[in-house]
């Protein structure tokens, strides 16, 4: 009753202030919008900034100047914890003398900030080794993420956020909660459980995808080229997946051996990224498989390609490779009666590179004019070279325009029908990667909502295909679900143009139900002469005038160690 008093006294006292507001202005221009209320303004804190009593305290003062109404600290972060807990596997930063996650909500709430740990889940490197998700291919890649699909691991989370409860917090904020990229996760206890339940182990899309789907049902393959450097650099193996996820075809890879590329079915694809040390031999099985019919895509070849195999140049068409610039560009069709004429232009970010161009036909140039991506049709095969890194960009045109490429040549090869059980089984393993996400944030949601249904849930997560198909993932379909209360992607970029092409992007996924509980994160450090700076305080407030013309009623900082006083200032006076 308390509470329905209050808030009706609030409705009473708002439409009074209304009234006289209209009385005194002559109510607002009819050409005049309302301005967008920035109601939540958050801030991501790292360790630093709650290591003792006294910077927690310049930390509230400086949040007090900023109108920083929201706070996320970091406490939980790989083998440490900020709380006291019983359960946690690693150190505990909090004791009777300094419990830094007690002390700072005491501090917060009084001078009225809200506090939401921020628990970076996966992202931490466990006593059981067992619990290591693993990547496709790999040799010494330094990031360890826990395993969704173990099942000890979810339970041992839950227990240690459970220990959350006991503090005086207004939510809890999720983090790392997901895959470190789509190359994962290939540990023995997922692959087992996955074959246990679906029939086939996915360590299979590696070299012998025939004993995930017969070869009958596979009639022109697509295959992707996994280099040897590609062990290490697991960065790249993600980038790949999370791409020829998003396209929705069968496909596999296959390791650097000549043997394997000798083994391939023609008529069928070959696709090669992030390749720089070829060998004569690797270099002639990737000519024998076009002689034998085979469709080669090669994806930003580096120039050494040139000058290292000279007669490359005349059996691509292609006679040299330079860098032109990074940034956004206009791909556009060239030629008449081709496969390039059929697709509408489009603009796209990512990194360009020229072709000189001898016997290939262009298929696309870039807006100056230089041709980027070119055919040479060889004996029964062909030879693509691409001229920008298709695989490290998310864009839904191109994306769309590399399927339909491969569609294009599939039916040049004369295989027609749409069964392609390879992607039912590919999708199969998708979907079963991301269920375990899914169910970790649903029995996160359980737990706090069982508590008191006023705590929030949110996350740090982004919404779209990328999301899912790339780390398993999906914030919209959390709020969709109401998993989440809110979400707060991570929309980082010291550009304020790109800044502006990550949220289109992202509103391209967003419906209006869920426009309203999406607050982006801003990155406010720079990378410069080799060390993390503070952003200029110019290209922030900038970033805050994007926010507020796009309608987002919030958004959150990344993060405290960055957040200058010049910062703190355009804050201050921004509304």
């Amino acid at each position: 009753m308390k509470n329905l008093i209050s808030e009706r006294g609030l409705i009473v006292a708002s439409l009074f202030f209304l009234l006289l507001f209209v009385t005194c202005t002559g109510g607002q221009n009819e050409n005049e919008d309302a301005s967008v209320q920035l109601k939540v303004r958050a801030l991501w804190v790292d360790p630093p900034g709650f290591a003792d009593r006294e910077t927690v305290d310049s930390l509230i003062e400086k949040c007090k100047v900023a109108r920083i109404n929201t706070l996320l600290p970091n406490i939980m972060l790989r083998e440490n914890v900020y709380f006291q807990s019983e359960n946690f596997y690693g150190t505990v930063n909090a004791s009777e003398e300094y419990d830094p996650l007690d002390y700072l909500i005491e501090k917060a709430h009084a001078a009225g900030i809200e506090v939401h740990p921020w628990s970076c889940v996966y992202y931490s490197n466990p006593q059981k080794p067992e619990w290591v998700s693993k990547p496709l291919i790999s040799r010494n890649y330094e990031h360890v993420f826990l395993s969704a699909a173990h099942p000890e691991v979810n339970p041992y989370l839950l227990s240690v956020l459970k220990e959350l409860l006991k503090y005086d917090i207004d939510g809890i904020h999720l983090d790392y909660t997901r895959y470190w990229n789509a190359g994962f996760d290939y540990s023995d206890t997922a692959r087992r459980l996955f074959y246990e339940s679906h029939g086939f182990d996915p360590q299979d899309f590696l070299d012998h995808p025939e004993r995930i789907a017969p070869p009958e049902s596979d009639p022109y393959p697509v295959r992707i080229f996994s280099p040897v450097t590609m062990e290490e650099r697991v960065w790249e193996l993600g980038n790949i997946e999370r791409t020829m996820n998003r396209i929705g075809l069968g496909y596999a890879m296959i390791t650097e051996q000549p043997q394997n590329i000798d083994r391939l079915t023609a008529p069928g694809m070959l696709v090669v990224d992030f390749y720089t040390q070829f060998s004569p031999d690797m270099m002639k099985a990737l000519e024998r498989f076009v002689n034998r019919g085979g469709d080669l895509v090669w994806v930003a070849p580096p120039g050494s390609l040139y000058t290292t195999f000279p007669g490359w140049k005349a059996f691509s068409g292609v006679n040299d490779i330079r860098f032109l610039k990074r940034g956004l560009d206009n791909l556009s069709p060239v030629g008449e009666g081709s496969y390039a004429a059929s697709f509408t232009p489009f603009q796209l970010t990512t990194s360009w590179n020229a072709l000189e161009t001898g016997e290939a036909e262009i298929i696309a140039t870039i807006g100056s004019g230089e041709p980027i991506v070119a055919r040479l049709k060889k004996n029964r095969g062909s030879i693509t070279t691409v001229g920008f890194q298709l695989m490290e960009s998310n864009n839904a045109e191109m994306l769309a325009l590399f399927k339909e490429l491969i569609l294009t040549y599939r039916k040049e090869a004369g295989v027609t029908g749409k069964e392609d059980l390879l992607a039912e089984k590919r999708g199969e393993w998708i979907d079963w990667r991301a269920s375990h996400i899914h169910q970790f944030v649903t029995d996160v949601n359980t737990m706090v909502k069982s508590k008191d249904t006023q705590l929030q849930v949110t996350a740090a997560a982004g919404v779209g295909p990328q999301e899912y198909n790339g780390i398993y993932r999906e914030g919209g379909q959390w709020l969709k679900d109401n998993l989440c209360d809110y979400i707060y992607p991570m929309n980082y970029s010291d550009n304020v143009e790109t800044f502006r092409e990550i949220l289109k992007e992202q509103q391209r996924y967003t419906t209006p139900e869920m426009a309203g509980r999406i607050y982006p994160g801003l990155q406010i450090y720079l990378r410069k002469d080799g060390k993390t700076v503070p952003l200029g305080a110019d290209i922030v407030q900038e970033q805050l005038e994007i926010i507020k013309e796009e309608g987002y009623e919030g958004f959150c900082l990344f993060a405290y160690s960055y957040f200058s006083d010049e910062i703190a200032g355009v804050l201050k006076n921004f509304e």
